[in-house]
């Protein structure tokens, strides 16, 4: 059954620095508020719009997508509804196939500029809209009056909502090992016992392009998703 996401809260600004201190809380306690659907959300299907911005050009279309724990499959349509083609993410690779010329091309996540959409394709949907932090991963702990910033041993910087524990930003350090540098989360809504994020804008590692994904629609747990791109045995895939 498919289900729209209902508004429960939304942020106002978005705020990446701001008076942070050293925290005397239980970073457990702290960790334990963030939503984490691990084992509960295994596989989701739906459709978004993707609002791109990047020097020399401006696009938004339609994608739908699948999603497990290790693959993410989209379906990319333009402004008049003609498909033009569809990427299977898989942990360190992008499949693409371009339906309207065909051809067909595998490339690392990092190589960012190959596609508009690399940063919303170089992350798992499932982890993306449900990010997940692990206390073990935490290396400090801050605040200020309204957030929590937790410092993970792998770089990241999450800052989440010290009522909700919400996450409301994502940030590399060392953005040069990452196909992106910032993630930021808005407009959270429920949808069947879940509180996920309606609108996430990802920027490049650069900071020159990003995308913004609104989330139209979804379907958690469906009994059947398709993970895999047809692609005619005539076409060849290209490796670069």
């Amino acid at each position: 059954m498919l289900f729209l996401l209902s508004a429960c809260s939304s942020t106002s600004e978005l705020t990446m620095e701001g008076d942070f201190r050293p925290s005397k809380e239980s970073i457990e306690e702290v960790v334990a508020m963030v939503p984490n659907y691990a084992g509960e959300l295994e596989t989701m299907t739906g459709k978004g719009r993707a609002l791109v911005s990047e020097p020399g050009n401006s696009d938004r279309v339609t994608i739908d997508f699948a999603t497990n724990e290790t693959r993410s499959l989209l379906t990319i349509q333009n402004r008049i509804g003609i498909e033009g083609g569809q990427m299977l993410v898989e942990q360190d690779s992008i499949l693409i196939y371009n339906r309207l010329d065909k051809e067909a091309q595998k490339i690392s996540i990092y190589d960012g500029r190959l596609t508009s959409l690399n940063e919303l394709t170089s992350i798992n949907m499932l982890d993306l809209i449900n990010f997940k932090v692990d206390a073990e991963n935490v290396n400090r702990l801050q605040e200020n009056s309204s957030t929590f910033r937790l410092l993970l041993r792998n770089g990241l910087r999450v800052v989440v909502d010290r009522k909700n524990g919400r996450v409301q930003t994502v940030e590399q350090t060392i953005p040069q090992n990452s196909p992106y540098s910032r993630i930021f989360y808005e407009s959270y809504g429920e949808l069947n016992g879940f509180v996920l994020p309606r609108k996430i804008t990802i920027f490049s590692a650069d900071e020159r392009s990003r995308v913004v994904f609104l989330v139209r629609s979804l379907e958690i747990n469906p009994d059947r998703i398709n993970l895999e791109i047809d692609i005619p045995d005539n076409i060849k895939i290209q490796r670069l």
